[in-house]
């Protein structure tokens, strides 16, 4: 699946593709949106078109419930971020914040003093859904 990081400084993802118990290489798994925002997901790539469409003002997807798809979006203007999950509803996301498979690693290491990419570097080598490289953003100074 995937580990994202965010906290309240810095977004990261790691790049592992994988999909029935199975590599297939890496992706990118942090975008920016038309209004300078950034959003970074967890779940199937065919929806990340609908899911980026949506954000940046499109219709919410019809999709049919997906396990495991969720994300975080983070403006870069106010700091602010919301979470999101399978319902396609923003809601205000607690920080640190931490999502994907390697979610509970992620959130222990950030809580224990490790920025989000360190977290998602510890994530990456416990979960064996998440690998390196590490894509990263930096939200706030």
């Amino acid at each position: 699946m995937t580990t994202l990081a965010f906290d309240g400084k810095i977004l990261a993802a790691d790049t592992l593709v994988t999909a029935d118990g199975m590599a297939f290489g890496h992706a990118k798994k942090i975008f920016k949106l038309k209004d300078g925002r950034y959003f970074a997901f967890c779940g199937s790539f065919a929806l990340e078109l609908a899911i980026i469409e949506w954000l940046n003002g499109g219709e919410v997807p019809s999709i049919l419930d997906q396990e495991g798809l969720g994300g975080i979006v983070v403006d870069p203007k106010t700091g602010k971020a919301f979470e999101f999950n399978r319902s396609f509803r923003l809601y205000p996301a607690c920080i640190p914040w931490a999502g994907g498979s390697g979610e509970q690693i992620a959130m222990t290491a950030m809580k224990c003093g490790k920025t989000a990419v360190q977290a998602v570097k510890v994530a990456c080598s416990l979960d064996i859904h998440s690998r390196e490289p590490i894509n990263s953003v930096r939200i706030r100074q």
